[in-house]
């Protein structure tokens, strides 16, 4: 019954205006380029769309523009997508995430270590970047690399980046060889297999995972880089999946979000437990992944300020995106971009701010008015200005006020060039710092006192 409801949920989120629309478009628009790349975004709520926003072209010299049903290669958007099949063999009893990698992958050398199917997930195998491998090799578009010459390259490494089960470090090779032990247990091609038993199943029936050759012309979006005064097209990303290999729409995201939140036809409680249980090392210490998260099923999971945060982000040379899924509000976030200069987790942090949502670990609060340094003779003024700051800087060695844009981070402060600018406990207080150079305070001037 949900398959055939399951369009409008995406159509509905793209007809309705959302608050925040405008601005959205305005943070993805390129006003010194009217045929220009660039973005899809999509937010969801409790597994509904609720507002999307399509902003620039999917093939520029065709003028076909971005929409909702565009297929964007996902990157590795596509890791969850790929666990998603291992964890189904999982829970059919058809896999084992213990299991000696050597019992599906025989032609693998015997390493220092047992590699297990669960080290594979979650980047502590050790397994060398697949990718990584073939440009070494001197293939420097990798989407002219077949398959196999891909698998030969990896199954030639005699030995492991470190002890599998020892360290994280994110490698496309060990999802590329997940793939590889799909096609083995179920004995049919990896790209169909997951279309017969996750994409369709959750009514993702546009998607689908390139197996050996180019996506289908007139439906997706190119990938461009800025050259002189326009853009050059880039589709050099593999033809074969497993680290990547998704052709993904927005609108099927929405199906995706759906079945997470409510249609649970693919995203049961079995498979959520093996997707979103982040991973430990062979001494058990839990994984961390550089940025104080853990690794599961294709997503980073873990808490970032006190909130529950999952999420990934996917790039290929001329391709960026971003995905965050926040469980304790039930919201979920996506960008996909086909423009490779533009930085994808740092853009939806502003699509978040446009709609009123904070990223988690960016400053709760703004803070306004004067504030001066006696240490530098400075003052700055500050005005909010979107998620950022409007900072006008008057001292004695200047002779007109300077202003400066600072942003919001996840780190809780606001940046531009290196100069941060702290909030305190005390209203009335702020901490500039800039390099080594740490803690200079300023406090409320008179005139911008609060009354």
């Amino acid at each position: 019954m949900w398959l055939a409801a399951a369009p409008s949920l995406a159509e509905s989120g793209q007809g309705r205006a959302s608050a925040g629309s405008e601005a959205i478009r305005a943070l993805l628009a390129d006003a010194g380029h009217p045929f220009a790349p660039g973005c899809v975004t999509g937010t969801f709520r409790d597994g509904a769309m609720t507002a999307m926003v399509a902003q620039g072209y999917a093939d520029i010299p065709a003028q076909r523009a971005l929409d909702g049903d565009t297929l964007f290669y996902a990157a590795s958007l596509s890791k969850q997508f790929t666990d998603l099949a291992v964890a189904r063999l999982v829970v059919e009893g058809k896999l084992a995430l213990e299991e000696d990698v050597r019992r599906y992958l025989p032609e693998l050398p015997v390493y220092r270590a047992p590699m297990t199917v669960a080290m594979l997930m979650q980047h502590t195998a050790g397994i060398r970047d697949s990718l990584g491998l073939v440009r070494m090799a001197g293939m420097a578009d990798v989407g002219q690399a077949p398959k196999e010459a891909a698998l030969a390259l990896v199954f030639r490494q005699r030995d492991t980046q470190f002890v599998p089960g020892t360290a994280y470090s994110y490698s496309n090779g060990g999802y590329f060889l997940l793939a590889e032990i799909v096609e083995r247990v179920t004995g049919e091609p990896f790209a169909a297999y997951a279309k017969r038993t996750i994409l369709d199943p959750m009514g993702m029936t546009r998607s689908y995972f390139l197996s050996g050759s180019d996506p289908r012309p007139g439906t997706f979006a190119h990938g461009y880089l800025p050259a002189g005064n326009g853009f050059v097209q880039r589709d050099t990303f593999p033809r074969f999946s497993g680290s990547g290999g998704l052709m993904l729409s927005m609108n099927d995201l929405a199906r995706y979000e759906y079945d997470i939140e409510r249609g649970h036809r693919v995203w049961t409680d079995a498979v959520a437990r093996i997707m979103l249980t982040p991973g430990h090392y062979s001494d058990g210490t839990p994984i961390d992944d550089g940025e104080g998260l853990g690794y599961g099923g294709g997503l980073h999971i873990g808490t970032i300020d006190g909130q529950a945060v999952v999420q990934h982000t996917g790039s290929a040379e001329a391709l960026k995106h971003a995905y965050i899924r926040l469980p304790q509000t039930r919201e979920a976030f996506a960008l996909l971009c086909n423009r490779g200069d533009w930085t994808a987790s740092a853009r939806l942090k502003q699509v978040m701010a446009a709609q009123g949502v904070r990223y988690p670990g960016m400053p709760r609060v703004q803070p306004a008015g004067l504030f001066h340094s006696d240490e530098l003779g400075a003052s700055y003024r500050l005005t909010p200005e979107g998620a950022g700051l409007r900072v006008e800087v008057t001292s004695g060695f200047l002779e007109a006020p300077a202003v400066f844009t600072f942003r919001p981070a996840d780190d809780g402060l606001f940046h531009d060039d290196g100069v941060t600018i702290a909030l305190t406990d005390d209203p009335d207080r702020i901490v500039v710092s800039r390099g080594a150079i740490k803690g200079i305070v300023f406090s409320r001037s008179k005139e911008g006192k609060r009354k």
